[in-house]
């Protein structure tokens, strides 16, 4: 048997964005696909037993996907890719917003919310059977990117592009925080700016959410 024919059976490519102990964790994924509508959409998962993100799913019950685009940078895939969430803040190096105490990707095509509902245990991954809680279309508008094309022409770029930035000490470091407008206070509160409740108010000069705007930080 050849088991290189599976490399040209496809799927997406996604960032599994997870809730941990200390923070946020992810991972790249590549085994995931819809396997019901009606009401209540299911989605599978199949994630490296190994794995941080999989430790982190089964504690917590739920996680995000963003679906990557096919012209997402390389330094995107090798971040989630190929290091482990126990040694790496992930999401430190890219732009990213937390909804409902979970990370998206900023720039996706798509987005997903998962609640497990069962699993199945194999011998190196774990199968999630999740419901779909929300889901919403990304502003990106380029197509989606396949694990063929990733193999073909974006896997040596990954690892290559990761490399180079811990070499140089400068990985992409971004955050993101909200600043009033109106008093310039930034939010440095626990809770995401965006779960707070709407009758919340600046702390300096009383104005609503509404005068907050959400800057990216290096």
């Amino acid at each position: 048997m050849d088991t290189t024919a599976l490399s040209k059976f496809s799927y997406g490519l996604y960032v599994v964005g997870v809730k941990t102990e200390s923070g946020l964790g992810g991972c790249i994924i590549d085994a995931a696909g819809q396997v019901a509508m009606g009401d209540n959409p299911v989605v599978t998962l199949a994630c490296n037993k190994k794995s941080y993100t999989n430790e982190c799913i089964k504690a917590t019950g739920e996680f995000t996907l963003s679906v990557l685009p096919a012209n997402v940078d390389p330094f995107v895939v090798g971040n989630f890719g190929l290091q482990s969430g126990r040694e790496v803040d992930k999401w430190a190096n890219v732009p990213h917003t937390i909804k409902d105490g979970l990370p998206l990707l900023d720039n996706a095509v798509a987005y997903l919310r998962l609640r497990v509902v069962n699993s199945l245990e194999f011998a190196t991954h774990t199968l999630f059977v999740c419901e779909l809680t929300d889901a919403e279309n990304g502003a990106n508008p380029a197509k989606p990117l396949i694990y063929a094309d990733y193999q073909a022409a974006m896997k040596e770029a990954a690892s290559e592009t990761l490399q180079k930035s811990k070499e140089s000490g400068a990985a992409p470091a971004h955050r993101v925080q909200w600043r009033c407008l109106i008093c310039d206070y930034i939010y440095d509160g626990e809770t995401p700016f965006e779960d707070l409740p709407d009758s919340w108010q600046c702390p300096l000069c009383g104005e609503g959410k509404s005068a907050f705007a959400k800057e990216e930080v290096e």
